[in-house]
C-alpha cells in the first residue's frame, strides 16, 4: 500500500470509531499506525521518499490531534502542520503573521538576484507570485499561521534546492553555498523552521519541518560549540607540536661530543663518551652501551642540523 492508501484506510476507520460513541482509545490507535507506517516509509524509502504523501499524512494528524484537543495553541479549522508553537494571535492580520516569512523569501530573492545566477528552474522559481498562492489560503479560511506561510517557505527551500543543484558547475560555487547555508541555518532557523537535506533524495529537494526556534538555536549554539572546541583542540595540537619541534631543534644544537659533559661523569673520551663516574669508578658496562647509543642517535641529530644551516 501506499501512503495516500494509508490515509484513506485511517481516515475511514477514524470516521467509524468516532461514529461508535467517540472511540477515543481506538482513535489513537488509528493514528499511532498511521505514524508507524509513515515512519516506515521514511526508513525504506530514502531516494525515492514520498514527501506530498507525507504531508498530507502529518496535515490530517495535525487536525485531528487539534480536534481532540491534544495541542493547547491549536485553533479550528486546524490546516497546519504540527504543532503549533504559539496561540494565534487574532488581533493580527494574516499579512502581519506571515510578514516575516515574507521578508525572508524577498530578501533571498534579492540575493540570488545580486549573485547573477540564471537557469530556467532558477528564474521561474524567482518570477513565481507566492503572494497570490498566499492570498489563496487566506480566501480558503486558511487561518494557522504555519499553513498560511508555506508558500513563502517552500519558495525558498525551493530556490535554495536550485542553487544546491548549480553551485558545483559555477565559479561563484562558495558564494553560493554560503548563501544556501545562511539560508537553512540562520534566515529560516529564526522562524523556527528546518530544511532537512538528508530526509529525502535530491530531485525532492529538501524536507520542511517546523520546530520552536528555541530548540533549533540552542541545536545550533551546541554545533558550533562543537566546532569552536574542534578548533581549540586542532590549536592546541598545533602548539605542542611547535613545542616539540623547538625541543627538538635545541637538542639538535648541542654537540654530540658535549652532551655527556657534567656533573654525572669526572672523565670522558676523545669523543665526549664518558669514562668515568662523578666518584671516579668506570662507567658500567651497560649503562655505557646506553650511553653510547644515546650518543650517536644526538651525532645524527647533530650532523642533520649542521647540514640545515650551511643549505
Amino acid at each position: 500500500m501506499d501512503l495516500d492508501a494509508f490515509l484513506e484506510k485511517a481516515q475511514s476507520e477514524m470516521t467509524i470509531a468516532l461514529s461508535d460513541s467517540f472511540d477515543t482509545p481506538r482513535a489513537l490507535r488509528i493514528i499511532d499506525q498511521l505514524i508507524k507506517q509513515a515512519n516506515i516509509h521514511m526508513q525504506a524509502a530514502k531516494s525515492a521518499l514520498d514527501v506530498r504523501g507525507l504531508e498530507r499524512i502529518g496535515r490530517w494528524i495535525t487536525k485531528m490531534v487539534g480536534i481532540f484537543g491534544l495541542d493547547s495553541n491549536a485553533t479550528p479549522p486546524y490546516n497546519g502542520l504540527g504543532w503549533a508553537s504559539s496561540a494565534t494571535n487574532t488581533s493580527l492580520t494574516p499579512e502581519q503573521r506571515v510578514a516575516s516569512y515574507a521578508d525572508v523569501h524577498k530578501r533571498v530573492k534579492d540575493q540570488v538576484e545580486a549573485l547573477g545566477l540564471h537557469s530556467e528552474a532558477l528564474n521561474k522559481l524567482l518570477s513565481a507570485n507566492v503572494d497570490s498562492e498566499f492570498a489563496a489560503r487566506v480566501s480558503n479560511g486558511i487561518s494557522d499561521t504555519e499553513a498560511l506561510a508555506m508558500p513563502y517557505i517552500r519558495g525558498v527551500s525551493r530556490i535554495r534546492d536550485e542553487l544546491r543543484k548549480l553551485a558545483p558547475s559555477l565559479p561563484s560555487k562558495k558564494a553560493i553555498l554560503a548563501l544556501s547555508d545562511q539560508i537553512r541555518d540562520t534566515d529560516l532557523t529564526n522562524l523556527g523552521v528546518y530544511l532537512d537535506d538528508g530526509a529525502v533524495g535530491a530531485d525532492e529537494g529538501a524536507f520542511i519541518k517546523f520546530i520552536p526556534k528555541e530548540e533549533l538555536l540552542a541545536q545550533k549554539e551546541e554545533k558550533a560549540s562543537k566546532e569552536r572546541e574542534k578548533v581549540a583542540q586542532k590549536e592546541a595540537a598545533r602548539l605542542e607540536r611547535e613545542r616539540l619541534e623547538a625541543e627538538k631543534l635545541e637538542k639538535a644544537k648541542v654537540p654530540h661530543t658535549e652532551m655527556f659533559k657534567d656533573e654525572r661523569y669526572s672523565a670522558w673520551d676523545d669523543k665526549g663518551i664518558p669514562t668515568k663516574t662523578k666518584n671516579g669508578e668506570d662507567v658500567p658496562k651497560g649503562q655505557l652501551k646506553k650511553i653510547k647509543k644515546e650518543w650517536e642517535k644526538q651525532r645524527k641529530l647533530h650532523e642533520e642540523w649542521k647540514t640545515g644551516v650551511k643549505s
